[in-house]
């Protein structure tokens, strides 16, 4: 089991001002590039591949088409991108009703 932080004591040893300096020097810089996730680099082909899905191909197949173009992603990766991007989908279709 871990041992608990205290959390006064860290209080105590924190230099606030040096701290607060610290932080307002970060927010001039540029933050560093985040990680790209399966659906950064699925984004430009989701479209078909909710079409090929929709017409019977499996998420297996699809990730192993993927793949043997250089696009490396897992089976369930695939799967909840595409889950995801069917329910943005039918939010952002969803017509307006103003009554």
């Amino acid at each position: 089991m871990t041992e608990r932080i205290n959390y006064d004591q860290v209080a105590e040893k924190v230099n606030y001002p040096a701290l607060d300096k610290k932080l307002d020097e970060l927010g001039k810089k540029a933050p560093p590039p985040r990680r790209k996730k399966a659906a950064d680099v699925l984004a430009p082909v989701t479209p078909k591949l909710l079409a090929l899905h929709a017409e019977g191909w499996t998420y297996q197949q699809l990730a192993h088409e993927l793949k043997a173009s250089g696009l490396t992603v897992t089976a369930s990766a695939l799967r909840a991108h595409l889950s995801q991007a069917r329910k943005g989908r039918k939010t952002k279709a969803r017509p307006t009703s103003k009554g």
